[in-house]
């Protein structure tokens, strides 16, 4: 009996230890936020959040893109002020290739506003047949002539490495109108 009242509360703390590992155990396993979304509403806020005065600022003719004569591209050695900009913003959140085309195609031609511009809800669901592939609504209210709130729907799709690969806009339903007519 004595070994027992020695033992006991030894007992006692190797349970209490047991049960408290285990507990924090379940919470760790607990569904962790999904980064894809979490990189793909931060795309999204970044494009459809404006003005952006900095963006703005860059965009002079000394750190645009110059094409000569020939239709080619004409490079610099060092990237200028804007495309580190850009870069800074979007090139960890995208693969190479997508990063090109992203900002290419999408990042400058929805951030150029002197308009009020803001994601007021980003709606991610993630594909049953596919983990890597997202579709996506986003709520952009946009403050032209009149405040309207436009629905741009897409998909993104994930690289295993957690960048986008693939993004596609289905739809702004009217977004890209009214950003030219204003």
């Amino acid at each position: 009996m004595k070994n027992f009242k020695r033992m006991l509360p030894l007992f006692l703390l190797v349970a209490l230890l047991f049960v408290t590992a285990c507990s924090s155990d379940t919470g760790s396993n607990s569904t962790p936020k999904d980064k894809n979304i979490s990189t793909l509403k931060t795309v999204l806020e970044h494009t459809f959040t404006g003005p952006d005065e900095k963006l703005n600022e860059l965009l002079v003719p000394e750190n645009v893109q110059n094409i000569g004569d020939d239709g080619e591209e004409v490079k610099t050695e060092e990237p200028n002020e804007l495309e580190k900009y850009v870069e800074e913003l979007y090139k960890p959140l995208f693969t190479e290739d997508m990063f090109n085309e992203y900002v290419g195609t999408y990042a400058l031609s929805y951030n150029i506003t002197e308009n009020q511009m803001k994601v007021n809800d980003i709606t991610v669901e993630q594909s049953e047949t596919n983990k890597n592939i997202y579709d996506f609504t986003a709520k952009v209210e946009y403050q032209g002539t009149e405040t309207k709130v436009y629905d741009v729907e897409g998909q993104a799709n994930f690289s295993d490495e957690g960048k986008i690969s693939e993004l596609k806009f289905y739809t702004d339903n009217g977004l890209s109108e009214a950003l030219i007519g204003n």
